[in-house]
């Protein structure tokens, strides 16, 4: 057992998926939220949980040709499917595959997660001939009657992938099928209604942490046990403050306009202009932007500091801010000038 310079602890090499995703370099498709479980330690939020609803990392999709503008603006070099479970979607879940291949080429990898339920040969073999990579199964650790659909013969790179919920028996899960690697997942609650782990009683493993306690514990002892087999223990750290941020620092390049000033963290700090009636601020004569997500204007952080006083003078709020580049534009740090 090693650990990763990731935050989490590996036997063996990575799966190519996992490879790409710690760097930031793979854009996350949510398929659908329409799923055959309804997970106790499900970690959706309420505006996905069973909703059939769509998006490429934040971005919300209408269209699939935006997912193919959001690989871009993040540099992506392939995606994850995932919900809900994609396979409840099929038709579409296909059709995200081969636009995605026609669009980048064959050797841009996409990897999808589902439980087990919809798995079946005939669906394994529309997914090969679309041109999926890799397939994570998500068996159910409470019911073992559909284990052995993991058995499944593909072309696929094959593995499962499954939280690590302290006392279940997870070895036997383990000893019982034929896979080409397993990802344990560190358990973590999720502020959502359809998340039962508090109800449980299962406790966070302290007050800053969203992972639950005994998780990482038991992710490690799993590693001991079975070290013949490709094992990688992802933790909630992975997850926050190395895959997604690493993808944010990419997209970020790729985003900032003009007025940014870009962070070696990924961040963009802009002048920001609230309030009603903007258009009056055409009469200052420095250069602004409508913002496409918020109701504002952006400007360079040399010009908000300016003409602050003239703005206010206009009963207009003038702020520096600092804001992820993701699509919603999540703000970090606001200072009202």
């Amino acid at each position: 057992m090693e650990k990763t310079k990731f935050k989490s602890y590996s036997n063996g090499k990575l799966p190519r998926g996992c490879e790409l995703c710690v760097k930031g370099k793979k854009t996350v498709v949510f398929v659908t939220g329409v799923c055959t479980k309804s997970c106790y330690f499900c970690p959706l939020s309420e505006k996905k949980f069973h909703k059939d609803v769509i998006y490429a990392n934040e971005r919300p999709i209408e269209d699939l040709k935006d997912i193919v503008t959001e690989a871009k603006l993040c540099s992506s070099k392939g995606v994850g499917l995932t919900g809900g479970d994609p396979l409840t979607k099929l038709d579409r879940t296909i059709q995200i595959i081969k636009l995605l291949k026609k669009e980048f080429g064959t050797h841009f990898h996409i990897h999808l997660y589902t439980p087990l339920d919809l798995v079946d040969e005939k669906t394994i073999k529309k997914l090969e001939q679309a041109g999926l990579d890799e397939i994570r199964f998500h068996p159910d650790l409470d019911d073992n009657k559909l284990w052995k659909k993991v058995n499944i013969k593909t072309t696929m790179s094959k593995g499962i992938e499954i939280p690590v919920i302290p006392k279940k028996d997870i070895k036997k899960l383990i000893k019982s099928i034929e896979v080409d690697f397993i990802n344990l997942n560190e358990l973590e609650y999720a502020d959502a209604k359809h998340n039962k782990l508090a109800e449980l009683g299962y406790e966070t493993r302290d007050e800053l942490s969203y992972g639950i306690k005994g998780s990482e514990e038991f992710a490690l002892e799993l590693l001991e046990a079975f070290p013949e087999k490709k094992m990688h223990y992802c933790t909630t750290k992975l997850k926050d403050s190395v895959q997604m941020m690493n993808r944010i620092k990419l997209r970020a390049k790729n985003v900032r306009q003009e007025y940014d000033i870009l962070t070696g963290e990924g961040t963009l700090i802009r002048g920001a202009i609230y309030g009603d009636n903007l258009e009056q601020v055409k009469k200052l004569k420095f250069k602004t932007y409508k913002d496409k997500v918020k109701p504002r204007l952006l400007c360079k952080r040399h010009d908000i500091k300016k003409f602050a006083k003239h703005l206010k003078k206009m009963n207009l709020r003038p702020e520096i801010v600092e804001d992820l580049a993701t699509y919603d534009e999540f703000e970090i740090e606001s200072q009202e000038l």
